[in-house]
């Protein structure tokens, strides 16, 4: 679903992958858009996103490494549009909130927003125990999208919401079943 917002939406101009880790939907975002700046608090994971991107596409990408819980090194209204994936709901309402409102300021009037928020988050181990993140919030999917409906009230927004089936994920040698409720964020910056 999130693919296909990024194929179907009115993408142009310069556009920011926020939180974009090894860049699994850059190339996309980067055959649309005439400009993506890809941001992740891990240098590392930018420069494997730049080692994979197509040559012909290299030209039209910047890499930045930042942290998204303070203030982001962009100027007001810069971007016409901005994708993230995998990441928001790692943070408490506050903190979501202020990441929210860094993200209005840097986005220009008319400009858009992607977002997906992952919900209902389960990790399975084979052994049958739960995985768990320290400190994640868990957001249950109605509890998600009550807070993300207020959050993008002064935003033209649409929600939709889809299910992630239980996939093997490998992390620090631990092996665990994940599976989540999502929402897909498209809005508009009125």
């Amino acid at each position: 679903m999130t693919k296909d917002a990024l194929i179907k939406s009115d993408i142009y101009g310069r556009w920011l992958n926020l939180c974009a880790g090894d860049g699994r939907f850059n190339t996309t975002l980067l055959r649309r858009a005439q400009t993506v700046v890809a941001t992740d608090v891990d240098p590392g994971a930018l420069q494997k996103l730049y080692r994979l991107t197509p040559d012909e596409l290299k030209q039209k990408l910047e890499i930045i490494a930042c942290n998204i819980v303070e203030p982001l090194p962009f100027h007001r209204d810069e971007f016409d549009g901005i994708f993230c994936t995998g990441t928001l709901h790692l943070f408490p309402t506050t903190v979501f909130n202020n990441i929210l409102g860094e993200l209005g300021r840097i986005l220009k009037a008319d400009g858009r927003m992607i977002i997906d928020f992952a919900t209902d988050i389960r990790r399975i181990r084979p052994d049958g125990s739960l995985y768990t993140v320290h400190g994640e919030p868990l957001y249950t999917l109605d509890e998600a999208l009550d807070f993300l409906k207020d959050c993008f009230n002064s935003y033209a927004a649409n929600f939709q919401t889809d299910t992630v089936a239980p996939e093997a994920v490998h992390v620090r040698g631990e092996t665990y079943l994940f599976s989540c409720n999502y929402i897909l964020i498209q809005a508009k910056k009125k």
